[in-house]
């Protein structure tokens, strides 16, 4: 029965395939630029269609390049970043090897689906998540389904493809991250500081914070955390504990949170530490799949234009929708078509930039935090769990996230 009940909370991926930029970066600035070169010739890729992205030439960058690198193109660009599952990272005989028991066959699957489109010129990135639930219209077939059956490991195109049909949001690079990349990204920069306003537990993936404070994750306590779908914190006013009610959208604001934090580690400690870059290079190379389109001399050319950005450049939004029961399946309906789902989209098709589009949603926000009485989305509302995702105000769920506390860092 235990692997039964696992098999629909598989573990969750971050969008740890951005640290192939924040890693390149972390090493364009330091000494280790040629041993960068040399790694990246040797990652695994697939194809994509579909792309503006003109094919890129192959090998390592050339020596004349390595010292002098050619600004490129700095047209933002949208990544689509999946995660793979892998259960050979996971210790089967620590706490967390319950977890992955009976799921052998399930290395297919991706639960993590998320668009992060980088622009150079503005020192800025989004990212755009996909619940796994979403019903939608599934690129080469007559039928609709969750977006996650429309992945493939090695064969992105359908999910290119069925994210396009229904969102009109298209592809121009993709990455593909598993198990073993995320703890090791995590275990690289000595583990992720997390405040907890209370005590937290997820039976299902046996994560646990017995007190209230700032805790470090390693990288196993790290994926347990945010694959939590049954993610529970105590009350000690009720002497009891309360789960998440947002469900779905709670654990992606958690992983939005939680990559902030990572970028924010990765740039503290990579940026005078070359073993602790190497380390983030190496996750990535060894457990990343890219598009052939990303040329190692893209990568430094992208890692050197982002070379700057941090956490607060990064803004994420989720695609809204409405859950309900269709054939026997709980899944979730897109709702696309009102004004805040049509300005995040406007980013992504590249209608609009992302400072631009930031605007227009702080216009929205403040419109509807008006007619609300209440105040602006830049805030962190209360309620009766302890945060609210801090995305803007019509995308506000009551999803349970750590608190601000810029001292656990």
């Amino acid at each position: 029965m235990a692997s039964q009940r696992f098999r629909h909370t598989w573990p969750q991926r971050l969008i740890f395939g951005f640290n192939i930029v924040v890693a390149l970066a972390l090493l364009v600035g330091g000494g280790a630029l040629v041993y960068a070169n040399q790694r990246v010739t040797d990652r695994k890729v697939v194809s994509i269609s579909g792309s503006n992205t003109p094919k890129a030439a192959e090998g390592a960058v050339s020596a004349d390049e390595l010292e002098n690198i050619p600004e490129g193109d700095l047209s933002a660009k949208n990544f689509l970043i999946t995660g793979r599952d892998n259960n050979e990272c996971v210790d089967s005989n620590s706490k967390y090897g319950k977890t992955v028991e009976g799921r052998s066959g399930y290395a297919g699957l991706t639960d993590t689906i998320m668009i992060i489109r980088v622009d150079p010129s503005e020192n800025k990135a989004a990212v755009l998540s996909f619940p796994r639930d979403l019903y939608v219209k599934i690129a080469k077939s007559d039928s609709k389904n969750r977006i996650n059956t429309a992945f493939r490991p090695n064969e992105p195109q359908r999910l290119v493809d069925t994210i396009m049909t229904n969102f009109g949001v298209g592809v121009d690079h993709y990455i593909a991250v598993d198990f073993c990349a995320f703890k090791t990204i995590v275990n690289a920069v000595g583990g992720v500081r997390i405040p907890f306003a209370f005590a937290a537990r997820d039976k299902n993936t046996v994560f646990e914070v017995k007190q209230p404070g700032c805790a470090e994750l390693d990288g196993d306590a790290a994926l347990a955390y945010v694959r939590s779908r049954h993610y529970a914190y105590f009350d000690p006013k009720k002497n009891k504990w309360i789960g998440d009610p947002s469900g779905d959208w709670g654990r992606i604001a958690r992983q939005q949170d939680f990559l902030r934090r990572v970028l924010r580690a990765a740039l503290d400690k990579g940026v005078t530490n070359p073993a602790v870059a190497n380390q983030l290079l190496g996750a990535a190379l060894d457990n990343v799949v890219t598009d052939d389109n990303l040329s190692p001399l893209k990568m430094l050319q992208l890692a050197r234009a982002m070379r700057n950005v941090s956490e607060k450049d990064v803004r994420t939004y989720t695609v809204n929708g409405a859950m309900k029961q269709i054939g026997g399946q709980s899944v979730i309906e897109p709702t696309i078509n009102n004004d805040t789902m049509k300005a995040i989209l406007a980013i992504f098709r590249g209608e609009t930039t992302i400072g631009e589009g930031n605007k227009q949603l702080g216009q929205i926000d403040a419109a509807v935090g008006s007619s609300r009485g209440v105040r602006s989305a830049q805030t962190t509302t209360t309620t009766t769990v302890p945060e609210v995702v801090n995305q803007t105000l019509s995308q506000q769920r009551f999803s349970v996230t750590p608190p601000n506390d810029p001292t656990c860092r």
